[in-house]
């Protein structure tokens, strides 16, 4: 129940995240700045699992969490997916997130996958990584926009709202374009629209990163897009890392 999207252009990328959920859920703590490890880290926060779903840090790397509800849940006792997010957030390049996600046990997580922007992504160079936990086996599959979640009628739900990316996105994809696209009800305001309605549940959220050689940048919609409710934006100041390999670069 989450639709993310993204631009890269020749000095960084911008990211859009949809965030779907059950209408009894408690309303996110909006983005802050915080100090993990000795790192800035911006992100916004759930108050029924302390996590997050989105985040980004001083030194460009941002990561995006979806639910992938055709996993199957482990029967171990679980921990909060997005306790994960805030884990790897500080981290300050690639291979040191593959590296921890390697290091950790897979089963206390219910399935799930991960979008991984490195901090040297541009339209010229590298890409954006995704890893799926389906309950058994943690994998990097291809990344393509937009990437969806849903509980419901899953294949229903992709193909409209990648038939609406189309529309608003091809064959040039703009900043303006994309906010357009996360408010957007096609066919119509519902369980298929990207700015999600259904009774149980709905878009309750909206964030937009904006990664520079200078600053990470994240503004934030508190309610569905469709409102057109003022954005509150928060950033950090852009640190080069002490690490040599940084670089997004991985084998598919």
């Amino acid at each position: 129940m989450c639709t993310v999207s993204w631009i890269l252009n020749t000095r960084g990328y911008d990211v859009f995240f949809n965030r779907d959920e059950q209408k009894g859920r408690a309303i996110a703590i909006p983005p802050s700045s915080f100090s993990l490890e000795g790192t800035e880290c911006l992100m916004p926060l759930d108050p029924d699992g302390g996590g997050t779903w989105i985040a980004t840090n001083q030194y460009g790397l941002s990561l995006c969490l979806l639910n992938y509800y055709q996993g199957d849940v482990p029967e171990l006792p679980l921990i909060s997916r997005g306790l994960l997010v805030k884990m790897l957030a500080p981290m300050a390049s690639v291979p040191e997130v593959v590296a921890t996600l390697n290091s950790l046990h897979m089963g206390s997580y219910a399935p799930f996958t991960l979008l991984l922007f490195a901090p040297d992504l541009t339209s010229n160079h590298g890409h954006v990584i995704a890893f799926q936990w389906d309950g058994h086996v943690l994998t990097q599959r291809p990344s393509v926009e937009p990437m969806i979640s849903s509980s419901v009628a899953f294949q229903e739900v992709m193909l409209a709202r990648r038939q609406a990316y189309k529309d608003y996105m091809e064959p040039t994809p703009t900043i303006e374009n994309a906010w357009a696209f996360h408010r957007s009800h096609v066919p119509e305001a519902g369980y298929k629209s990207v700015c999600m309605h259904r009774e149980d549940a709905n878009t309750v959220s909206f964030t937009h990163l904006s990664i520079t050689p200078c600053n990470s940048q994240m503004r934030y919609v508190d309610g569905s897009p469709c409102e057109n409710k003022k954005s509150v934006t928060t950033e950090i100041t852009r640190k080069s890392s002490s690490l040599k390999w940084v670089a997004s670069d991985m084998s598919d």
